[in-house]
């Protein structure tokens, strides 16, 4: 069920426009997307101007996104039934969507921002598309699932969004998470990419044990390729902090470098980070860049 962000009161849905029962107000969809909220003026808050379409340019080429897509869909298919219903929430220009809606899951997609949402429809990921903030409290009980895929560095009070995440979730539903880790690999680029934090495991361990979830799966990922990646942030980290706008086009260019990487050393980091994808089946990393967790909805009082 949909929830007026506005009165709280359940909207009903009629000829692509949703209107609340009770207070009256009406949300219509354009280009195809349900807008919920609007793309907020302070876009720079929560992510670069122009990283949109950075990334829509680079995923399908890199391998960190390539790798990190098979790994979520192989976790997100031992814990949710084939054609599941999942809500990719922060979707971004619908990346991993696309993949997951391509393997037989029923992908729905939301996004505060427009843009990136244009994005995601021009690939195709998902089957509706939604655009609303996380920490309005839109959906109750609704899905099967839930996919915050680097997503809740991005967001000041994330445990708001695990709340309205909570809500949203059928019971016994799934959350599916993935974050930067380790505040040590802390850098320009994530001032630069609008992050908040990088987690620790135990961090975002009692984060969700704190909103009633409960903890099922919990590992670092990017491990074999850790040692490479301090190096390099040790490197970039020098370059200090985000003051002015030659700091933002320095930290522009360092994220840049990592996006478009050398054909060659691209194929050599895939073929290296591609082997811990039948291993996180089994194990559990004690380190690595990013962290994976899936949690399940409890119903306890």
């Amino acid at each position: 069920m949909l929830f007026c962000p506005e009165c709280k009161s359940p909207l009903e849905s009629v000829d692509g426009n949703y209107t609340c029962t009770d207070g009256g107000h009406s949300y219509s969809e354009r280009e195809g997307i349900v807008q919920l909220s609007v793309t907020p003026s302070d876009k720079q808050h929560y992510y670069p101007d122009d990283a949109f379409e950075i990334l829509y340019q680079s995923e399908e080429r890199s391998f960190w996104f390539r790798v990190r897509n098979r790994i979520i869909k192989n976790t997100i298919a031992q814990f949710l039934a084939p054609h599941a219903r999942i809500l990719e929430v922060g979707c971004g220009t619908g990346f991993v969507s696309q993949y997951l809606k391509k393997t037989g899951f029923h992908v729905e997609c939301a996004d505060l921002f427009f843009e990136a949402l244009h994005f995601c429809k021009k690939r195709d990921s998902g089957f509706v598309y939604y655009q609303y903030n996380l920490s309005d409290e839109i959906f109750f009980e609704e899905f099967d699932g839930i996919g915050a895929f680097d997503v809740l560095e991005h967001i000041e009070d994330d445990t708001t969004t695990l709340r309205t995440i909570y809500d949203a979730l059928k019971p016994g539903g799934m959350i599916f998470i993935t974050v930067p880790a380790d505040m040590r690999l802390w850098s320009a680029m994530d001032e630069y990419a609008e992050h908040k934090r990088r987690y620790s495991a135990q961090d975002l361990r009692k984060k969700l044990e704190d909103n009633r979830f409960k903890v099922k799966k919990l590992t670092y990922f990017m491990t074999l390729l850790l040692p490479v990646l301090r190096i390099s942030r040790k490197w970039s980290s020098r370059r200090g902090s985000i003051n002015t706008k030659a700091d933002t086009e320095a930290a522009k260019n360092e994220a840049l470098k990592e996006l478009h990487l050398n054909p060659v050393l691209n194929l050599v980091f895939y073929l290296i980070f591609v082997l811990e994808v039948p291993l996180i089946r089994f194990l559990d990393f004690p380190s690595g860049s990013s962290i994976l967790c899936v949690a399940m909805k409890e119903t306890r009082p």
